[in-house]
């Protein structure tokens, strides 16, 4: 090999080197970023989207809550009426009672489904559902067709929160 060809691959080298170098240092940053384990709290980040359906028919209100406690609730307050969009927080007392109820075991066991028999929104009564998202898993809960704890804290907290969209602001 030549002298001439052996400075130009050393040359080549060293400017991939100092490329690479320089690449790693101002984008791979943003990677490694991108690329850590998730912390404690991104782990705990849930939605709860909750649906009325039934009797209310095209004035069933829904609401979605984020982990946060952000709120957007929807609601028509009467047939014919315009819907009625309220966004806020919900209080700090319900946040944490929601995310103590909120767990992985009370959810699997609570969006199992079943063929109920006998539903409120059969007979022009109101049935709820809620799709709730925990830690990347969507769990499906309805009142009528899941195995439901009436007495349960996840299901006695959603409650709450619809007694608060209910009482609270202007409906």
């Amino acid at each position: 090999m030549k002298k001439q060809d052996l400075l130009s691959v050393l040359i080549t080298f060293l400017f991939g080197f100092f490329v690479g170098v320089f690449l790693y240092v101002t984008g791979g940053a943003e990677v490694d970023k991108k690329t850590q384990v998730p912390v404690e709290e991104k782990l705990s980040e849930f939605t709860i989207v909750g649906d009325v359906y039934g009797g209310c028919r095209d004035a069933c209100p829904s609401f979605q809550v984020l982990s946060d406690g952000s709120y957007r609730y929807y609601r028509t307050p009467a047939a014919g009426a315009e819907s009625v969009l309220r966004q806020g927080s919900l209080p700090s007392l319900l946040l944490r009672k929601l995310r103590a109820a909120v767990t992985p075991v009370a959810l699997a066991k609570q969006s199992n489904k079943i063929e109920p028999s006998v539903c409120n929104s059969f007979s022009d009564g109101i049935d709820v559902k809620y799709k709730i998202t925990l830690d990347g898993v969507e769990y499906n809960i309805d009142s009528c067709g899941t195995t439901v704890d009436d007495n349960g804290a996840l299901w006695t907290t959603l409650g709450e929160i619809w007694d608060h969209f209910e009482t609270s602001g202007n409906n």
